[in-house]
């Protein structure tokens, strides 16, 4: 006996509805292609396998010389300089022009962006508490994101600057929707998370940057 497949329970989607497939394009299209990837780190290809190593023929030692000479004396390298470390390149002073972005949560800001670990911001908070746009723009993605991430907004604001919004409880807005500075568009919530927060970043022509210096007021 076949079983019909019964319809998923959720908010009614409009029909045709792209599959997230789909809706995942349509935001690398408009240029999140980097947030999308976050966590999808690339295998490093494996290296060459070594050629086996030919055998040496056993030789017979050279007998010992009896006027064997002390070897020479090493100098210590403790007095010679060493090498300086590599340090990452300081970021670049923010222009007042792009100091212009709300802060998305009131909450205490528990990390902090460091460009390795930490591509974002994490904002504490409680369940439900609002989550909102930092500038005006347009919806690309309002949905499950990738592994990590739980449910995600992510907004493009220009041709420059796209922000994601990650961990809500609820979205509030949808994909191709026009949003205004300081406006709500999703609840904090946990999912896919360790607890409630929010999870913010800030993509600068396709690079992750530090949000903070851009908020119109930084912390």
């Amino acid at each position: 006996m076949h079983l019909k497949p019964q319809a998923e329970t959720g908010f009614p989607l409009p029909a045709p509805r792209p599959s997230k497939p789909q809706r995942i394009a349509i935001a690398l299209a408009s240029g999140a292609l980097s947030i999308l990837l976050i966590g999808c780190a690339t295998k490093p290809a494996p290296a060459p396998a070594s050629a086996p190593k030919k055998t040496a023929s056993a030789k017979p030692a050279p007998a010992a010389r009896n006027d064997a000479r002390p070897a020479p004396e090493r100098r210590s390298r403790s007095s010679e300089p060493a090498a300086p470390s590599a340090s990452a390149p300081a970021s670049a002073p923010v222009a007042k022009a792009e100091r212009n972005f709300l802060r998305p949560s009131n909450g205490t800001v528990i990390q902090r962006f460091n460009g390795r670990n930490s591509k974002g911001v994490d904002f504490a908070g409680a369940e439900g508490d609002p989550v909102i746009a930092a500038r005006d723009g347009k919806v690309v993605y309002s949905a499950v994101g990738p592994r990590g991430y739980g449910q995600l907004v992510m907004i493009k604001h220009d041709a420059v600057f796209v922000t994601a919004y990650a961990h809500n409880s609820k979205l509030l807005v949808k994909e191709g929707q026009s949003v205004k500075k300081g406006q709500v568009i999703a609840h904090m919530g946990r999912t896919e998370a360790d607890r409630v927060k929010l999870h913010f970043e800030l993509r600068r022509n396709g690079n992750a940057v530090d949000p903070v210096p851009y908020f119109a007021s930084s912390d």
